[in-house]
């Protein structure tokens, strides 16, 4: 059961589904981004980039705490 969870964590999501996780505009974490303050997305391809669903909320869970670790 541990290993499906791990495996649903690790799914990549789009900006528009970090932005419903976060209550946030869809801009805000590729700002945050950008600024070094929110894990990086990885991109696919040129026009395709997702966020590591575990990443977001790692983040989530000590986003002062991911700063310093970051």
């Amino acid at each position: 059961m541990a290993q499906q969870a791990t495996q649903a964590d690790d799914r990549l999501i789009t900006d528009k589904e970090v932005a419903h996780l976060l209550g946030a505009s869809r801009s805000w974490p590729w700002k945050l981004a950008r600024d070094g303050k929110f894990p990086k997305p990885i991109q696919l391809s040129a026009r395709c980039t997702r966020w590591r669903l575990s990443d977001v909320k790692e983040w989530m869970a000590d986003p002062q705490g991911w700063r310093d670790k970051h």
